[in-house]
């Protein structure tokens, strides 16, 4: 019962939303909020590759789904804002 209230912390938290990026900050877009909404999409996306491997624990298929959750979690996150500034 622990670990599932672990869990359950760790997939309630987030960042505090009044949390402005510092511009001076290497990494300031990881810090705003469309990415910090992307990360929450990103999560769903696990949760749901996590339940469709519960659903078919066959190896090759749990492989497969992992890798692909994976690319598409990387090609999500790394998106690039096309916006003029």
């Amino acid at each position: 019962m622990w670990f599932l209230r672990v869990v359950w912390n760790i997939l309630k938290t987030e960042w505090i939303p009044s949390a402005l990026p510092d511009p001076k900050h290497g990494s300031r877009r990881r810090l705003c909020k469309a990415y910090r909404r992307r990360r929450q999409q990103v999560k769903s996306f696990w949760i749901i590759a996590g339940l469709v491997v519960l659903i078919e624990p066959a190896l090759p298929f749990a492989v497969f789904v992992s890798l692909f959750t994976t690319f598409l979690s990387f090609m999500y996150l790394d998106e690039v804002d096309t916006r003029p500034r």
